[in-house]
């Protein structure tokens, strides 16, 4: 907590190498996953899978307004209050989460082609696939990646 989660996950990666127990241990991850392409750079840098909660709470109307800790939530999402859950359709909400989940299955998909990669099984632990723009020479190191402009 309190570190950029691309760091977090290929520093976590790498000591499970160095261990030996990489391919006991399952590293799932979440937080900062907004978009297909944070699920593709965590999935390269060593993630086993990601779970996303904002972005699905966005494609059911959520306007983060910040009060889901209170259950209190204008659009009905986050609460057991009767009342207040009357304002979200749930056929409404699902569709969107299944548009949200159909989009970022297909960028991925096109994702993964552009970088010669036909199963995301093959992405897990590819750093060679990501490059690094603007970041510094630790961070590069950390995240076990080349900058931007390295040859393959």
């Amino acid at each position: 907590m309190g570190i950029p989660i691309e760091l977090a996950i290929a520093v976590v990666d790498e000591h499970l190498r160095k261990e030996g127990i990489r391919n006991q241990v399952s590293l799932i991850v979440g937080g900062s996953i907004r978009s297909s392409s944070d699920a593709i750079k965590a999935i390269a840098l060593g993630a086993d899978a990601v779970y996303i909660g904002t972005a699905a709470l966005v494609a059911m109307g959520c306007t983060l307004c910040q009060k889901c800790y209170t259950g209190k939530c204008n659009w009905g999402i986050s609460t057991q209050d009767p009342f207040l859950t009357k304002r979200l359709n749930p056929n409404i909400g699902a569709k969107r989460l299944i548009n949200l989940l159909r989009a970022w299955e297909l960028e991925m998909k096109e994702m993964l082609g552009c970088m010669g990669i036909n199963a995301i099984e093959s992405l897990r632990g590819n750093r060679e696939q990501l490059r690094g723009i603007g970041l510094s020479d630790t961070e590069l190191k950390l995240l076990g990646i080349k900058p931007i402009g390295k040859a393959w």
